[in-house]
């Protein structure tokens, strides 16, 4: 069925590929992390990259990949320089290592970490990918539409074949380049696993798209190139193809989530849980039904669910669950209330400002009346007793931060800050919530002792970039915002600042993905990938500047 569309499709290497910082897990058990530290020779190899000739060699490769795999506890997704360094081990072990085997080893190595993974994903929900080349050039005569090649099955390539063969055991296959369309069948579920046949140039460009959906791929690299009548191990595919879906599947959450979210922000849904109104109130309830449904993307109460069914293997989901995820979306709601007094914004979403449109009063009191229903929503009756208290103790813990770092931003109104306090304030200001979030999921599931570490951890990086993105996407002058700090504290122009400020928020998302490294939990670790990808974006190369030459500057303060 040709319903599918390709992932891999070409998208320039995001500034992960140039990390000076290499971090993993060493044994399963959560041994230290090792931070290594490259040169640039060694992250830039200009040796030119080749699948090897000999089918013994790749075979040799292959085998080495999953042994090391195997011996050193690696899970998946990995960034591509943790992979690069992988592969440079298994290489020198091999006596390889001046080749230019280092891709296609990369290729092996990320094929033998998500085997595992593929056997929990029902193979229905697996595509099969086929290139172009693969069609006989001077012979075929199949159209094209805008998913790819309609073969007509003539027999004169290996395409039907090969198609009738993932036909038999449920699998989809799309023979195409490109499509625009990947993301929205990944983000919906219906694609969880990708099974690809390209050249290594493809699947280099690919790989950036595959981690941002952190979705297991396994790639066939293209033993003979060159756009037309290309040639392949047909024997990798094989294998790839009988992985078995018998294990236990993944609960991976995906558009059912954001339905499930979307349902509980209808006002209907609401009602049935706020306390909003009284006999005599007509336009206050309104208003608050308005503040928590009608704008925003929800992300805190998505990360609620996503964090519980991450850390149960779950799509299911207990009612007491929807009480903990509005009550984060209250917490959130307020605070941009408040914060848009206290800072005097005059719209937000594109639109007036509660306090623009019914006054400062009105509205601080809307604000006031989302914290109190958090909190009265953590004690909702159907959460577990047991639960309560510790849902309550990160909620107010979260809630005083995030009023001590605008405390520190009013004090340092005019004032010529570091950059260091800045940050600081960045931190207090928007880690905590979304710390909230990944930490209810993880009480409600049962496993807050196990992650209140590294969620701490990732949530001070991930909030600490979630606010820089913002700094960078601010056409406006903002006293507040890093780039402006910086503009002051080193007498530097605008366009500089930026530049600065893109790089220093590469090095915070990069460390974000490093904490990951400590979590060998995959199904935990593919949700986490996930959300970083969703919400921290590519900086763009005008405004990083030159990475490469800056990153080590911020990766050893």
């Amino acid at each position: 069925m040709r319903k599918w569309v390709v992932l891999f499709f070409a998208q320039r290497s995001e500034y992960a590929e140039n990390s000076y910082i290499i971090q993993y897990s060493a044994t399963a058990a959560g041994n230290s992390i090792l931070n290594v530290f490259h040169d640039i020779s060694m992250l830039s190899d200009t040796t030119q990259q080749v699948v090897p000739h000999e089918w013994s060699v790749r075979m040799q490769i292959r085998d080495a990949a999953r042994l090391y795999v195997r011996d050193h506890h690696v899970l998946p997704p990995q960034t591509l320089t943790c992979l690069q360094f992988h592969a440079r081990h298994c290489l020198n072990k091999l006596r390889l290592s001046h080749c230019g085997y280092e891709d296609f080893t990369v290729i092996m190595l990320n094929n033998a970490l998500w085997e595992t993974c593929f056997s929990r994903i029902p193979k229905e929900q697996r595509l099969l990918l086929l290139p172009f080349c693969l069609r006989n050039y001077s012979q075929c005569q199949a159209p094209r539409d805008d998913l790819g090649l309609i073969c007509n099955q003539c027999g004169k390539c290996d395409i039907p074949n090969l198609s009738e063969q993932a036909d038999v055991i449920g699998m989809p296959v799309l023979v195409a380049e490109s499509s625009s369309m990947v993301a929205e069948w990944v983000d919906r579920g219906e694609i969880q696993a990708i099974i690809g046949v390209s050249c290594l140039d493809s699947l280099r460009k690919a790989y950036p798209a595959m981690l941002r959906h952190a979705i297991p791929g396994i790639a066939i690299p293209l033993t003979k190139d060159g756009c037309r009548d290309s040639e392949f191990d047909l024997a990798f595919l094989n294998d790839a193809l009988a992985l078995d879906d018998d294990a236990e599947p993944f609960a991976v959450p995906n558009a059912n989530l954001r339905e499930l979210v979307q349902s509980l922000f209808s006002v209907r849904q609401v009602e049935n849980f706020l306390k909003a109104t009284t006999p005599y109130l007509r336009e206050f309830p309104r208003e608050v039904f308005h503040a928590l449904c009608a704008h925003g993307k929800h992300y805190r109460p998505m990360i609620v669910f996503g964090s519980y069914s991450a850390l149960t293997n779950r799509a299911d989901f207990p009612d007491f669950l929807n009480p903990i995820a509005l009550a984060v979306e209250c917490f959130h709601k307020a605070s941009l209330i408040h914060d848009d007094i206290e800072d005097g914004d005059e719209t937000r979403y594109d639109e007036p400002t509660l306090h623009r449109r019914i006054g400062i009063p009105t509205a601080l009191n809307i604000g006031d009346f989302l914290i109190g229903e958090g909190y009265r929503l953590l004690g909702h009756p159907s959460i577990p007793t047991e639960l309560r208290a510790e849902l309550l103790a990160q909620a107010a813990q979260a809630h005083c931060e995030l009023s001590l770092g605008q405390a520190q931003e009013f004090e340092y109104a005019g004032k010529n800050i570091s950059l260091e306090q800045c940050l600081e304030t960045h931190r207090l200001k928007t880690a905590p919530a979304f710390r909230v979030a990944l930490l209810m999921g993880a009480i409600a599931a049962g496993k807050f002792e196990e992650y209140q570490a590294r969620f701490h951890e990732f949530s001070d990086l991930f909030g600490i970039s979630y606010q820089l993105q913002d700094d960078l996407e601010d056409t406006m002058d903002n006293p507040a915002s890093a780039v402006d700090c910086l503009m002051r504290h080193k007498n530097v122009p605008r366009e500089s600042a930026r530049a600065e400020i893109a790089t220093l928020y590469e090095a915070h998302r990069q460390k974000a993905y490093h904490v990951l490294e400590t979590i060998n939990d995959p199904l935990v670790k593919i949700f986490m990938y996930r959300l970083v990808g969703k919400v921290l974006k590519e900086v763009q190369e005008t405004e990083a500047g030159n990475v490469s030459d800056r990153f080590d500057h911020f990766t050893r303060r």
